[in-house]
Formats: structure tokens, C-alpha cells, sequence
């Protein structure tokens, strides 16, 4: 059942047999002439798979007439969830919900996609599937690609573009709480890199409040910071001193939020055991990653990882040539005594 549809202002709510959808006014017109309330007619004509964004969600690249291109997020439902409903849904509206939180935060400042619309087609009496619409961000890649392309760089070049880009998430992250932002899925794949600066994408899910607890931040961060452990492990270069920075400069002149997070990362380890085990099962499995043109890094930034991950045994000797910071990772309770 659709719920009354809140509309955010510059957007338009437009419905034709069982397809709703929310446009911006600014394009609302183009992607008429272009045939949108046809959905299915109108992803066939136009929308190509896109190379670059991969991952569980499927994304289209569309060519708008004004010459930029516009990308389609089609939803789909994680976890063990998707081998039985896939992408659809039997209830709400997410991309409608999606799109209004997006332009909060776009409103608050904080560097995120431009939205142009969402879309909500009905299939059977109880079941939809969703779809966001936002216009491409040209040559943005998410941090790990970003993190990755770093080992063909030059020691010092490497080290001081990591150095920025950790300390600018961190920014940015502690922005997005302090604006009230709770991030539903806070990973490393959500926050993109365009010129050289992070932006926060994939709000589904996520919320706002006038004010965010403690412990909503810190399990939001406990969140990333998982994310951060399991690319580790699939070969991301990535250190303790990282991490270490990424929280020091999160907690800067906020004491309390640092303590919060010294007594979260002490006992992180306990409640991350079960996150390790699925890690490990996953070893041995197909492992979706990135693909590079680059001659330096094409064989280890492959589309399909298979068994023990080339990505892992590449990168050893690439990480030990490319910095000279030789701390390794450590558990979480060593950073929290780092914080300290």
C-alpha cells in the first residue's frame, strides 16, 4: 500500500496506470519527452548497464538531451533476504523516501548525489519495485577504487592524498551526525570521491533526528569501521595509523564522542566475532571487485576474484614499497588505546 507521498519542494508527483513518479521540476519536462512514464519502454530505449558502478544494485546510465547523463538505481533487498524477493518490495515507498531524506541533506550543506527524481512501479496487487534518479557525477569512483589506484602513485604523493582524503571523510562523517544524519549503511563504497573530495550517497533506510545519541554514532562509525576491517582483509591498503586517524580527527574537541568511542572500540572485537566468521566463509568464494585500465594495477583490480584473492597476495608487495608507515593493523582495543 502507497502511503501519502510527502513532496519536496521543485518536485512534482506524476502517476499513470501503476507507475508514481517524483520528478524535479528542472527536468520533469525533458524526461516526459523522453518517454519516462513508459518506465519499462523507457529503460529499454535508453538505459545501459553502467560500467562503473558495481555491486548487488544494478545501475543505469541514461543520456539526457541536455548532455549530462542521468543515473537509475533500481532497489534490491540485501542479505539472504534477495535469493527470494529480489528487487521487490511489499510495502512504503523507499525511493520516494530516499529522495526526500537526500535532499535534506543536500539542503544541510553536506556533499551528496543531485537527485532527480524516484519512481515506484507496482507488479503485482502487493508487490513494487523501486527506482532513484540522480545525475552523474563525472570521473567520482567510491573510496575503495580511490584507495586502490593510491599504490601507483609516487611514496610521498600516495601518502599525503590518503592522509587527505581519511581526514576529509572523517569531516565529513561527523557533519552528516551533527546535522542529525543516521546512515543506515555507512561503508566504504558509499562514500564517493569527485576531485579529490568525499561525498556520502545511499540514504535508504537511513534517518534524521534533531539530535543523534552517542551510541547511534559510535555504532554508526563501528559500522564503517567493519566495512574498513573486511576490505582489509581482501587486501585494501589500509593501516592501524589510518584508522587511528580517521577517529582522532572525527573526535577532535569532543571529548565525551572520543571516550564513547575508546570504550566501543574495547570491546568491538566481541561483538564483530560473528561479521569475521561470515568473512572467512566468504574466503574461499567469488569476491566482486573493481576493474582498473591502468597497466599498473589491472591484474590485481579485477571484475572476479576467485579462491585466495589475487587482490590480497598482489598488493603485499606493492603496500611494503608504497608506504613507509609500518605499523600494521591492529585489534580495535589497540586504537582505542591510541584514542586515549
Amino acid at each position: 500500500m502507497l502511503n501519502p507521498i510527502l513532496t519536496p519542494p521543485s518536485y512534482s508527483l506524476i502517476k499513470k496506470d501503476r507507475v508514481s513518479l517524483l520528478l524535479k521540476e528542472t527536468y520533469r519536462d525533458l524526461l516526459l519527452q523522453q518517454g519516462i512514464e513508459d518506465f519499462e519502454t523507457f529503460l529499454k530505449r535508453y538505459g545501459q548497464i553502467s560500467p562503473h558502478l558495481k555491486g548487488r544494485t544494478l545501475h543505469f546510465l541514461v543520456p539526457l538531451r541536455d548532455g549530462r547523463n542521468m543515473v537509475i538505481r533500481r532497489y534490491s533487498h540485501g542479505g539472504w533476504f534477495r535469493f527470494f524477493t529480489r528487487d521487490l518490495y511489499l510495502s512504503g515507498s523507499r525511493s520516494f523516501q530516499e529522495l526526500c531524506l537526500t535532499e535534506e541533506v543536500q539542503s544541510s550543506g553536506i556533499p551528496t548525489l543531485q537527485t532527480v527524481g524516484a519512481i515506484r512501479a507496482s507488479v503485482f496487487p502487493f508487490f513494487y519495485k523501486a527506482y532513484l534518479l540522480s545525475l552523474e557525477i563525472p570521473n567520482a569512483e567510491d573510496s575503495t577504487r580511490y584507495l586502490l589506484k593510491t599504490i601507483s602513485h609516487p611514496v610521498r604523493e600516495c601518502l599525503i592524498e590518503k592522509r587527505k582524503m581519511i581526514h576529509s571523510a572523517a569531516i565529513l562523517v561527523k557533519q552528516f551526525h551533527q546535522a542529525g544524519f543516521f546512515h543506515r549503511d555507512l561503508q566504504l563504497k558509499n562514500i564517493l570521491i569527485a576531485e579529490g573530495k568525499p561525498l556520502l550517497i545511499d540514504f535508504d533506510r537511513s534517518y534524521r533526528k534533531k539530535v543523534l545519541t552517542l551510541r547511534e554514532r559510535t555504532d554508526n562509525l563501528l559500522r564503517l569501521d567493519r566495512s574498513v576491517e573486511k576490505w582489509k582483509r581482501l587486501g585494501l591498503p589500509l593501516t592501524r595509523t589510518d584508522r587511528w586517524r580517521f577517529f582522532l580527527a572525527y573526535s577532535q574537541s569532543d571529548p565525551s564522542m572520543r571516550e564513547a568511542l575508546k570504550e566501543a572500540l574495547r570491546t568491538y572485537s566481541i561483538h564483530s566475532f560473528f561479521h569475521r566468521c561470515v568473512w572467512s566463509l566468504q574466503r574461499g568464494s567469488r569476491i566482486r571487485g573493481v576493474k582498473e585500465s591502468s597497466s599498473a594495477t589491472s591484474k590485481i583490480l579485477a571484475v572476479q576474484i576467485e579462491g585466495e584473492t589475487p587482490l590480497k597476495n598482489s598488493l603485499r608487495g606493492k603496500r611494503r614499497d608504497c608506504w613507509c608507515e609500518k605499523k600494521k593493523w591492529s585489534a580495535p582495543w589497540i586504537i582505542a588505546k591510541d584514542l586515549g
